[in-house]
């Protein structure tokens, strides 16, 4: 930059060329202009130079400092005192932060100074790297912040002082919401910003008004409160709620929110999260000291904890309780939150060194539905190891448990329990196929001492301490073949792939064990390839059965995607069953249900999966679940599936996310249960969401029906979420984004769908 200024200055002399004064100037600036390189350079149309003190850039003018760079038409810069004053057109630049005014008055060194009636533009957030962003995120992050003010005031490096400020995300000519305030502090180090008597005009109509607010324009953490969230439910009346977030360090915050219910009253919430090289956790409070609406207090904790120790060791526990039953049904408008019946209170702590791992366990529960209480683990010790010997693999795996009953639980068996299953495979590989054929041994032993007086499958018994020992044997195979062949022009590999696995477990009789931690296993393509139907260890099959599958799939030759797969199950019994869970009825069929399974993915907007379970002594269907998706592109997507257990449930869901026309979304959701008898819709929401660019806003109603865990009938609950997302700012109402996500698979942001209008 010296360069065009030395140029600018002979320009200047060349009429008193050969003066000695406009030489000596000449020179003096050559000098100068080397000096200021590395700090300061000016250009301009015309440099004049007064006394080595003063500097007048006249014509577009520029002055370069460090990140920041100043033009005008008129730049004044006194080089003694590092100051500069700019007229016209000015504008100061600095890391895509722009400032513009008629006049600009800056001292450099300290970055002092003031500018009348600027108009300014912000540099907020970068792109996400992302291309399929989490449906979770309120919306696309805004790339710049615009808007004018009175006055903007320069108090150092990182600071800027707006006053009679106007600010919004909008692009130019877009002016559908501002944040005025009558001053407004930017911090360029922490990010943030701080206005005071501030308020929210949205399309002309002012909508909040606060006194104080200070909020992030970048994606970082930062105290104050956060804008209200407010909506309605049949249970709980008008739902209001004002958080206040905490930035305690880095790596601990906390979240103190309170909540206003019309019908009950004021319920104080709080969210503690921490997080260290060794150690994180996270702990909900949630208190309603005195519910209108049940006249109790009522109150929830939920504290989750993991750690490090160092050495191998590690550990933590998950403690969650409530203060009644119906504590979810109430004040909670999530199914799958209200469905809870059982809440863990459990501690662990692991070693794991050199292949050895042990596991150190204590586990009970709150039993909200009074009916279903899992046994207590005081404690529970596991080890297992595994090991690859040349050609061998062998696994170790033992377990020691104490069992207690779960306080309030009616009378029931207690004691001690030992397993150990050790176990060698011989796994053998090739391109073509693969064979494993494994043996272990499976020994439990029970300390049942002072249990007396129990029934037994109706009749009075006594449990007594006894062991099991039981060898099993397996041999799972299966081979590979493939084929390619056309469709018109497209080119696609075909497999065959045939699969036998055969099981092998003497009969022991089993009726005296105590049932701990043991079910029947749902019989499914995972299950039926396992050598024991029972989950859990106080039950082993007697299995003398071969399980026959075959595999085959379609896949794209150019892209490598599976287009198409089907398989077909179905186990073969050679011995009638035996062992049953207490009161269980023993199997008689010498072949077990068929299994089939079915994944189309036949164009690139379509997906079909079903899964069936077919009785074929009763010529009958168990299970039946189809689902099928359309997507043709984002934000369109429609989702229909039905399912079917015999006996049990018959159920309907559809869901859907569609445009509607100028950026306007319908949202879509019902599962209705066919069941016979019992005809009714389990849930149901419906919303529109809208997609203006610097903003957004969502409408959503949603009927639940909580599941019934206390013995009375369930009554229907309706919430209504209505949410405004002001782009870069935040967020006004009740977020329902959640709910979308996970009762619309395969739901998007609409401020992520691409505009096709233009």
């Amino acid at each position: 930059m010296h360069k065009t200024r030395l140029f600018a200055l002979l320009f200047a002399c060349l009429p008193l060329l050969y003066g000695q004064a406009c030489a000596q100037e000449v020179a003096d600036e050559a000098s100068a202009a080397a000096t200021q390189d590395e700090g300061t350079t000016i250009d301009a149309l015309r440099l004049e130079i007064q006394l080595d003190r003063e500097l007048h850039a006249i014509g577009d003018a520029e002055l370069h400092q460090a990140s920041q760079t100043i033009y005008g038409d008129r730049i004044d810069y006194d080089m003694l005192n590092n100051e500069l004053h700019a007229i016209g057109n000015t504008r100061i630049v600095m890391d895509e932060n722009v400032f513009a005014g008629p006049e600009l008055r800056l001292q450099l060194d300290n970055r002092e100074g003031e500018m009348k009636e600027p108009v300014f533009r912000m540099k907020l957030a970068t792109k996400p790297a992302t291309a399929h962003p989490s449906p979770s995120m309120i919306a696309k992050p805004a790339e710049y912040g615009r808007g004018d003010a009175k006055t903007i005031l320069f108090e150092g490096p990182t600071k800027e002082r707006l006053e009679d400020v106007r600010y919004t995300t909008c692009p130019e000519g877009v002016d559908d919401w501002f944040m005025k305030a009558k001053d407004l502090e930017l911090d360029h180090y922490t990010e943030t910003g701080t206005a005071t008597h501030a308020r929210i005009d949205f399309m002309g109509v002012p909508i909040m008004y606060t006194p104080w607010i200070d909020f992030p324009f970048k994606n970082q953490r930062k105290s104050g409160f956060l804008l209200p969230t407010f909506g309605a439910t049949t249970r709980n009346g008008i739902d209001f709620t004002l958080p206040y977030y905490w930035n305690i360090a880095p790596n601990m915050d906390a979240t103190l929110s309170p909540r206003y219910l019309a019908l009950r009253g004021l319920q104080l919430n709080g969210e503690f999260r921490y997080l260290e090289p060794n150690y994180s956790g996270t702990d909900i409070i949630q208190y309603l000291p005195n519910d209108n609406s049940s006249n109790r207090t009522r109150f929830l904790a939920n504290l989750k904890h993991v750690q490090d120790f160092g050495h191998g060791f590690s550990g933590g526990f998950d403690y969650e309780r409530v203060s009644d039953s119906k504590y979810f049904a109430d004040l909670s408008s999530h199914i799958i939150t209200t469905s809870q019946v059982n809440l863990p209170q459990q501690a662990h702590l692991d070693y794991a060194s050199n292949g050895w791992y042990l596991n150190g366990l204590v586990q009970k529960y709150q039993t909200l539905d009074k009916v279903s209480y899992p046994y207590q683990l005081l404690p529970q010790l596991t080890l297992s190891r595994a090991d690859t010997w040349g050609m061998v693999n062998s696994n170790l795996y033992g377990q020691w448990s104490r069992y207690d009953k779960s306080a309030n639980a009616p009378l029931t068996v207690t004691g001690n329990r030992v397993v150990l299953n050790p176990s060698v495979s011989l796994p053998l590989t090739e391109p073509y196929g693969y064979l494993t054929p494994k043996l272990g041994l499976h020994y439990t032993k029970y300390d049942l001492a002072g249990n007396t007086d129990f029934t037994l499958h109706g009749q009075p018994d006594n449990y007594r301490s006894q062991s099991r020992t039981l060898p099993v044997l397996s041999v799972d195979g299966g081979l590979y073949f493939d084929r390619e062949f056309k469709v018109v022009r497209n080119k696609y590999l075909q497999t065959l792939e045939p699969r036998l696995f055969y099981v092998y477990v003497p009969y022991t009789n089993q009726d005296r064990l105590p049932v701990f931690d043991t079910g029947l296993s749902d019989l499914n393509m995972s299950s039926i390839f396992s050598e024991n139907q029972f989950v859990g260890n106080d039950r082993f099959n007697d299995a003398n059965q071969l399980t026959m599958a075959i595999t085959s799939r379609i896949i794209d030759g150019k892209t490598g995607e599976q287009r198409l797969s089907g398989t077909l199950a179905q186990r073969f019994y050679f011995s009638d069953q035996k062992v049953t869970m207490p009161g269980g009825t023993p199997r008689t069929n010498t072949i077990s249900d068929l299994l089939a399974a079915f994944s189309a993915r036949l164009t690139n907007h379509w997906n079909f999966d079903g899964e069936f379970q077919y009785d074929t002594n009763q010529s009958e269907f168990m299970k039946r679940n189809i689902s099928a998706r359309y997507t043709p592109e984002q934000g369109k997507v429609f989702n229909l599936a039905y399912r079917f257990t015999r006996s049990y449930l018959e159920q309907v869901d559809a869901s859907t996310e569609w445009p509607l026309g100028n950026r306007w979304f319908g949202l879509g959701q019902l599962s209705y249960s066919l069941k016979q008898g019992d005809r009714h819709p389990i849930q149901a929401l419906g919303g529109v969401e809208y997609d203006a660019g610097c903003w957004q806003t969502r409408a959503v109603v949603q009927r639940i029906t909580p599941a019934t865990i206390t013995g009375t009938t369930p009554v229907a609950n309706y919430a209504f979420y209505v949410q405004l997302v002001l782009g870069g700012l935040s967020s006004i109402g009740t977020n329902p984004l959640d709910l979308l996500k996970r009762n619309i698979p395969g739901y998007i942001n609409s401020s992520w769908v691409p505009d096709t209008s233009h």
